[in-house]
């Protein structure tokens, strides 16, 4: 189950946000439902996270794929994912935020502060699969 957001306008505006009634699956209802965070300083790099070089491809299914990418003047940049469908991505630890392929948005905006000189630590968490030849491009 994801939380794609709520509305923020109209006569539904100021409704709680994710889960706030039963959840009901095919005919039955869920009990005890609860929702976490994912802490990505839980994972074991060697072990729980693929090892997927920016510039290469994904595996073609959902999961977390973690890679570096170089950079030579921090400045404000630009991050597209050619190839991936949908999901989140993260920076040195920074939530850039949701990329979804259907567009309209081909790129992710990438603040300054968060890109330092040389290697930068890129996480994507894709929900769907990536097609092969995926790639992450800085630019």
């Amino acid at each position: 189950m994801e939380s794609l957001g709520r509305v923020n306008y109209g006569p539904r505006s100021g409704e709680s946000k994710g889960i706030c009634g039963g959840v009901l699956h095919e005919r039955q209802y869920l009990h005890g439902v609860r929702a976490r965070g994912l802490r990505l300083d839980a994972f074991d790099v060697a072990s729980a996270v693929r090892q997927v070089p920016v510039a290469g491809a994904g595996e073609g299914r959902p999961g977390l794929y973690r890679g570096t990418v170089e950079v030579t003047g921090p400045g404000d940049a630009t991050l597209a994912l050619p190839g991936w469908t949908r999901g989140f991505v993260w920076v040195n630890g920074f939530n850039l935020g949701r990329y979804w392929s259907r567009g309209p948005q081909r790129s992710l905006y990438v603040p300054g502060p968060v890109l330092r000189e040389g290697g930068n630590e890129v996480w994507v968490l894709e929900l769907e699969g990536a097609a092969p030849g995926a790639s992450v491009t800085l630019s």
